[in-house]
């Protein structure tokens, strides 16, 4: 268990087990954005996904798992409060895909 307290809603999740919830993370650096404003993005999904959209240029990144843009994708595993349902941390992590050497 990552916490004994919910953070929102203040329940003590010893009384109350969190539940656990899958959700994914995409570390992209789009190669399509002006050199000036490139940076590291990290997007989240609930679910994994076939195609990812650069929020700055807007341009399409396909296959989100193969495109040499993405350079980690992660699959986590959040502890989520039983009376509010928000995430109150992360309990484990997978990596799918890592070619950034774990920068991002």
């Amino acid at each position: 268990m990552a916490s004994t307290i919910c953070q929102y809603c203040g329940v003590d999740l010893e009384e109350r087990p969190p539940g656990q919830e899958v959700g994914y993370l995409y570390g992209v650096e789009c190669s399509r954005c002006p050199p000036g404003a490139r940076r590291s993005l990290v997007l989240a999904r609930n679910e994994r996904v076939a195609a990812l959209e650069c929020p700055l240029c807007r341009a399409a990144i396909a296959p989100a798992e193969g495109h040499p843009d993405v350079l980690s994708v992660k699959e986590m595993t959040y502890e989520v409060c039983a009376a509010c349902g928000e995430r109150n941390g992360v309990v484990a992590v997978r990596k799918l895909r890592d070619v950034g050497g774990g920068t991002v």
